[in-house]
C-alpha cells in the first residue's frame, strides 16, 4: 500500500502540477494591522503600513503577527504543496527568542491565541528564530506545541545583512504528513507524521520584530511554482 501511494504521488508530480499546487491566498481581511500589512506587490511585510488606513475591524487577528489563508486545506484527495520566499534585512542582531518568520498550519481556534502558533496544540510549523540554546539564528520545526528539530546557523545574525529564504510545504491528508523543504538547498528539512486533521487545518504566515529587521514574505502557489525534477524528488522523499 505504501509503495502504491508513493507511485501515485510520483505520477501526480509528473503529469499534473496544477493538482499539487494548491491555490492559497493571504487573507487580507484577517491581517493583524497592528504589526504587519500586505503591500502593493502582495507580500506580507513585518510593519504597519503608511498608506493602509483600513480599520482593524471585527474578525482581524489581534494576537498573531501575520495572517492566515482565505480557506483551510482540503481534507481529502491529492497532496498539496505551496512555497514562500522571504527576504530579510537586519537592522540590529536578534537576541533572546527573537522570531524572523513562521509558516505552518493549525486548527481554526489556534490561529489567534499567541503571536505564533509554534507553542500551540494542533499546530505544525517551521520557525526561523534566534535560539538562546545555540546563540545563533536557527531553523526550528514544531509539532503540537513540542520542539521537534533545531538546525543552527540558518542565517548570520549581523546588522546590515540581507538574506533570502525559500521554503516549501507539502501536506498529504491521506498519509497524515506535513513536510518542510528547503528549496534553495534542495533538501527535506523535516517531516511530521500523524498529523491530526480531524478538524480543518489553516495555513499560517507570520513575520516579526520590525524594530530589528525588515521581512517580506511572498506566497508562491499553483502554476507560479517552478516544479523542477529535484523538487519533485524532494516531495516524494518527504512523503516516503
Amino acid at each position: 500500500m505504501e509503495r502504491k501511494r508513493l507511485m501515485e504521488v510520483t505520477t501526480l508530480l509528473k503529469d499534473n502540477q496544477e493538482s499539487l499546487g494548491i491555490h492559497l491566498k493571504y487573507d487580507k481581511d484577517k491581517v493583524n494591522l497592528d504589526w504587519v500589512h500586505i503591500n502593493t506587490e502582495g507580500d506580507l511585510v513585518n510593519r504597519e503600513s503608511d498608506v493602509d488606513t483600513r480599520p482593524a475591524g471585527e474578525g482581524r487577528l489581534k494576537m498573531y503577527w501575520g495572517t492566515c489563508s482565505t480557506a483551510p486545506l482540503p481534507r481529502a484527495g491529492c497532496p498539496q504543496y505551496w512555497e514562500m520566499v522571504s527576504r530579510d534585512s537586519h537592522v540590529k542582531p536578534l537576541t533572546g527568542n527573537g522570531l524572523i518568520l513562521e509558516v505552518g498550519v493549525c486548527r481554526e481556534e489556534q490561529r489567534d491565541v499567541s503571536h505564533c502558533i509554534s507553542g500551540q496544540p494542533s499546530s505544525y510549523s517551521l520557525d526561523v528564530v534566534h535560539c538562546p540554546t545555540h546563540g545563533v539564528i536557527c531553523m526550528e520545526t514544531w509539532k503540537e506545541g513540542k520542539h521537534v528539530l533545531c538546525l543552527p546557523d540558518t542565517l548570520p545574525n549581523k546588522a546590515r545583512a540581507s538574506h533570502t529564504l525559500h521554503y516549501g510545504l507539502v501536506y498529504d491528508d491521506t498519509r497524515k504528513k506535513i513536510a518542510f523543504i528547503d528549496v534553495k538547498e534542495n533538501k527535506v528539512i523535516s517531516t511530521l507524521d500523524n498529523v491530526d486533521s480531524s478538524q480543518p487545518l489553516w495555513p499560517m504566515f507570520g513575520v516579526y520584530n520590525p524594530y530589528l529587521l525588515t521581512v517580506s514574505m511572498t506566497l508562491v502557489v499553483g502554476s507560479d511554482i517552478n516544479m523542477t525534477e529535484e523538487k519533485k524528488a524532494m516531495i516524494v522523499k518527504a512523503l516516503s
